[in-house]
């Protein structure tokens, strides 16, 4: 990859990536009879002027010379649609006791007194660094929205946002507790979200509540929010049923509420981790309600394996995972995301959606359509986010794509691809993902500021 990468620095304004291997599914629909057995397409890419120009059968484009790339995958930039850069880089202060999801809530809980901005920058910061290295464009993070930390790390990564804008766009999700959409600042709460740019979130729960009280009172938390969300115009991300309990059923009392204020597109459901594990009957009347609401699921693959099915000195017997084959196969719009990445949630992670995208496939059984699931971590989120730009290697869009050292999906996902090529408005970026020596260095100085 040392001589490729040599050519690309030497392309300059208009040339041609000739001999590409790229997902059919995030190509212009014309070229899909192109696709052979694994859904990959031999193509080239013309780049023009920071933008893909033409893409066109291998070895048909005229123009400016660039790199052959003898049959290497291109794919398009990453989205990583559901994130937390708020806990990000807080494992080492606030570990996860024994390893279970209400035992990561309590270590985060008890964290809030330690975020500060300084410190709080530097973790989100070394995280997008990560991320950009490995080739994502966008990035929707989750932020806590409760407690007298809110409003100071809200604030911060609206300017860490702005810092960030040229190189990794990113959004933010206010996750607030439910009944924050029933109390008396409720408007004030979402006309903040709206005026930064934000999307509401929440936790689909009502804790402290016997099971029929919580269903009603997350009834009308619901309405509220969906309503605020009509009045406001703003796009909704849920965290929901995560768990593997039949009983935790909110999606479908989602899904209907969508469906009647006519938000299909705009409402994003998390996790969704108990549709694996609900009677056959249940599950596809839920996934049918999804369907018909315009509902779209992003599934959290990595960190889901890790947290549920989890008890001490028990090997879990689930895996976590929704149903994502069932899903996709309905029409459902479906995502796969890092999520937590070192932290009480989740011990590991480095936001590199090649690795999330493996997982998925190994776990989820999804190598006879692999080609296809390439939208879950590219294209599909990048519609999901309405930044701009399709995630896919159409003419018009930016020329901004990853080029693996790897013919097919099995070599593709046989290793890490450490040595992958990110290029951003058609020129190679010279970056790798940073030390951790930095991340350090970075947080002791803000311990003193």
């Amino acid at each position: 990859m040392k001589s490729l990468a040599a050519e690309l620095e030497r392309a300059a304004g208009a040339y041609v990536l000739s001999g590409a291997r790229v997902p059919v599914a995030l190509l212009p629909a014309e070229l899909a009879g192109l696709g052979d057995g694994q859904g990959l397409a031999d193509v080239d890419l013309a780049v023009e002027g920071g933008r893909l120009s033409a893409v066109a059968p291998a070895r048909t484009l005229q123009g400016a010379a660039g790199p052959d790339l003898a049959g290497r995958q291109v794919w398009p930039a990453f989205h990583d649609l559901h994130t937390h850069l708020d806990k990000t880089h807080t494992l080492a202060r606030a570990p996860n006791a024994d390893g279970t999801l209400p035992g990561a809530v309590k270590a985060v809980m008890a964290d809030h007194a330690r975020w500060r901005p300084g410190e709080l920058d530097a973790r989100a910061d070394f995280a997008l660094r990560c991320a950009w290295a490995h080739g994502t464009a966008g990035l929707r993070t989750h932020l806590d929205a409760a407690g007298p930390q809110a409003r100071m790390a809200w604030d911060t990564m609206l300017a860490l946002r702005e810092r960030w804008r040229s190189r990794v766009r990113v959004q933010m999700v206010a996750m607030a507790p439910m009944e924050t959409y029933l109390g008396d600042g409720a408007e004030d709460f979402v006309r903040r979200v709206a005026e930064t740019g934000g999307v509401l979130g929440g936790v689909t729960r009502m804790p402290g509540l016997p099971p029929p009280a919580a269903r009603q009172r997350l009834g009308l938390a619901l309405d509220a929010l969906l309503d605020w969300a009509v009045r406001y115009g703003l796009d909704v991300d849920l965290h929901v049923d995560e768990s593997c309990e039949p009983e935790a059923d909110s999606l479908l009392e989602v899904a209907r509420r969508t469906q009647a204020r006519g938000l299909g597109g705009r409402v994003v459901c998390g996790h969704c981790c108990s549709l694996a594990v609900q009677a056959d009957e249940t599950r596809e009347r839920v996934l049918d309600a999804c369907r018909d609401a315009g509902l779209a699921i992003v599934s959290l693959p990595l960190v889901n394996l890790f947290l549920q099915d989890r008890a001490p000195g028990r090997t879990p017997r689930l895996r976590g995972l929704p149903p994502l084959q069932e899903i996709s196969a309905r029409g459902i719009a479906v995502a796969l995301s890092s999520d937590n990445c070192a932290d009480a949630f989740h011990a590991y992670g480095d936001y590199d959606m090649l690795e999330v995208f493996r997982e998925a496939v190994r776990n989820g059984h999804l190598d006879s359509h692999a080609g296809d699931w390439s939208a879950s971590v590219t294209a599909t989120p990048a519609a999901l986010m309405r930044q701009g730009g399709s995630g896919r290697l159409e003419p018009g869009e930016m020329a901004d794509f990853v080029i693996f050292d790897a013919g097919g999906i099995s070599r593709l996902l046989a290793r890490p691809q450490s040595d992958r090529l990110v290029v951003r408005e058609g020129r190679l970026l010279a970056v790798s993902p940073p030390s951790f020596d930095e991340l350090d260095a970075a947080l002791a100085r803000a311990g003193t500021e």
